[in-house]
């Protein structure tokens, strides 16, 4: 069996039908890079799925057999994504949720922006498009670029969800559970977002990329935290002794 160019993790929960359109966008274009030569393992991790949910990624039509199914019980989207890095074959690893749709080049951007950069790194879509509840878009923020200020992330999360990076850094600094309901902590992505950086992994997009973020009325993890009023975790990005914390202390 060839080794893939990029395995890509696609969580699900309790999505339903919702799952059938996703897939149908990550088949979309899986089938685009392959056209290209670029072999993609789809890495479907079905944590504590519903009956629903399992039938419709189970049976559905346009998967062919070289999928990977990883069926947990851990309920947790942190620790559901750690057991889709340990089932993924290839150097690059992607991440993509069950209910949301990609732009049909979204792989093979990726892995063309990958191919040029240097050093520990992970990408984002260039441009996300939010729908369902509520309709609006905005440009992700490149680290190397002008916009980009780590200070900003004591207040708000740069990047959604989606990222892209080699396999060995998702197994070095994989995520980490927040269980929001019990310790009042989450937004295990924008924490695992700034631990990356703390350890100097450089943000950078994947210019022409687009990620459709479907926005729920019900069941969004993100509006539960909201709701909660949690907090990210204490994240050593912001520890004293950092160079901006020096700059900040001196002024």
């Amino acid at each position: 069996m060839s080794v893939p160019a990029l395995s890509a993790i696609v969580t699900f929960h309790g999505e339903g039908i919702l799952a059938h359109t996703s897939l149908r966008s990550y088949a979309l274009s899986r089938n685009i890079a392959r056209r290209e030569g670029k072999e993609i393992q789809l890495v479907l991790v079905l944590d504590r799925a519903d009956a629903q949910t399992r039938a419709f990624v189970m049976n559905h039509p346009d998967l062919d057999g070289s999928e990977t199914i990883v069926e947990t019980q851990v309920g947790d989207l942190a620790l559901a994504r750690n057991a889709g890095v340990a089932a993924c074959r290839a150097d690059y690893v992607c991440t993509l949720d069950g209910d949301d749709l990609i732009s049909t080049t979204y792989f093979l951007t990726h892995l063309k922006e990958a191919a040029w950069l240097e050093g520990r790194f992970i990408l984002h879509p260039e441009m996300v498009l939010s729908f369902g509840m509520y309709s609006a878009f905005n440009w992700q923020v490149d680290q190397m670029g002008s916009y980009y200020d780590e200070r900003a992330l004591l207040a708000v999360n740069p990047w959604i969800s989606a990222s892209f990076s080699t396999r060995e850094l998702y197994e070095t600094i994989p995520y980490v559970a927040c269980y929001p309901k019990q310790t009042g902590f989450g937004y295990e992505d924008w924490y695992w977002n700034s631990e990356t950086i703390a350890r100097g992994v450089v943000h950078r997009l994947a210019w022409g990329s687009a990620y459709f973020y479907r926005r729920k009325w019900h069941g969004s993890l993100n509006e539960a935290s909201h709701a909660m009023k949690t907090v990210i975790p204490r994240t050593s990005l912001f520890t004293l002794g950092r160079p901006w914390a020096r700059e900040q202390d001196r002024a």
